[in-house]
């Protein structure tokens, strides 16, 4: 693999306000909720999450910053999605750019990921879950290539 190059990828999902939100889980490692909740989608215009992830043979480490601020990666919720993110990312290749990835190299890459809510996060408008749902539409298939 080349040694100046990112890429990158960016989504974009809408939030969604609970009205009827569920109480406690039933089952903690699957995350079972106890009751059913009911949510309503907002409009995608005004209320939602914009999150691109860069990857790039350079990055020594995971990181992200959430609206500006890095924040850690430490948590098991984030170790989990990256670690899914890497089991379902497959071989990449940019012939142009001279770029190949293939699929096995996805363990050995670090990722940047950048993730911002253009409305109040932790206002009770389900601003992690639209992340999460950013990095889960994101389809390593769909990089588009940097030269630096």
């Amino acid at each position: 693999m080349a040694e100046k190059w990112v890429l990158m990828v960016t989504a974009q999902t809408p939030t969604n306000i609970a009205v009827i939100k569920y109480w406690g889980k039933r089952d903690e490692n699957l995350i079972l909720p106890i009751n059913d909740s009911i949510s309503v989608t907002l409009d995608p215009q005004h209320l939602c999450t914009t999150t691109s992830v860069a990857v790039s043979p350079a990055f020594t480490h995971d990181r992200m910053w959430l609206n500006g601020k890095e924040i850690s990666l430490s948590g098991g919720r984030y170790q989990n999605c990256l670690r899914e993110l890497r089991a379902r990312a497959s071989d990449v290749e940019d012939e142009e750019k001279g770029i190949k990835i293939a699929k096995k190299d996805w363990e050995k890459l670090h990722v940047h990921i950048a993730s911002y809510n253009n409305f109040p996060t932790a206002a009770g408008l389900a601003s992690s879950a639209a992340g999460f749902a950013c990095l889960g539409n994101i389809n390593p298939l769909s990089y588009s290539c940097v030269n630096d």
